[in-house]
């Protein structure tokens, strides 16, 4: 197998753990952009990353499909079913929900000034400071180590404090702040942090 993938990225970063936490030795491919073609060389016909390619199947597209795969090939975290279940998948939608306002708003600040659309700005940013109170008041349900859903969590705080500094979600959420630190001494955590902060 091969996970095309860059740990810039909360959503190829979420895949790269679980290849870590599992053990799984998936070969990692490093990319960067190609153009129209995107970010995968073609694999992906998306031209998104993450994606991977498993011998003889379609390529797995979409990081919450593939995190669930990779989960299922063993010592599974994610429940088959119940309320516990859902949660999980809660918290990584949740997760994912602070990413994809993360990566909208620093693609749009980082355009002309003449072509930023302050209306799409706002609405990042406060998209960006309201998941980070919903996943403050989620922190008693979050539980330590890593599961589906903290996993989309952790990542996406980190490319949070990367793209969009502005936001200074440890000071907003001191309870999440205070769960985040438990992660920071973790070997896939530290194995997959490959931002260079200012």
């Amino acid at each position: 197998m091969k996970l095309y993938c860059s740990a810039i990225s909360p959503y190829a970063r979420k895949c790269m753990i679980f290849n870590r936490l599992k053990t799984l030795g998936i070969e990692e491919v490093g990319v960067t952009a190609d153009g129209p073609r995107g970010y995968t060389q073609g694999a992906n016909p998306l031209g998104k990353i993450p994606a991977l390619l498993i011998p003889g199947q379609p390529v797995l597209v979409d990081s919450p499909v593939i995190c669930e795969y990779l989960d299922s090939l063993k010592d599974p975290v994610l429940p088959t079913s119940g309320p516990e279940r859902f949660t999980q998948l809660r918290q990584h939608a949740l997760g994912d929900g602070l990413s994809d306002p993360t990566y909208q708003y620093r693609y749009e600040t980082v355009r002309p000034k003449n072509l930023h659309w302050d209306d799409i700005i706002a609405r990042q940013d406060y998209a960006m400071r309201s998941a980070v109170m919903a996943l403050e008041a989620e922190v008693p349900r979050l539980g330590t180590g890593w599961t589906y859903g903290n996993v989309a969590v952790v990542t996406a705080l980190d490319y949070l404090s990367y793209r969009g500094p502005h936001v200074d979600w440890r000071a907003m959420a001191p309870n999440l702040a205070a769960w985040h630190k438990g992660f920071e001494t973790d070997a896939a955590y530290i194995d997959t942090y490959k931002y260079e902060m200012p």
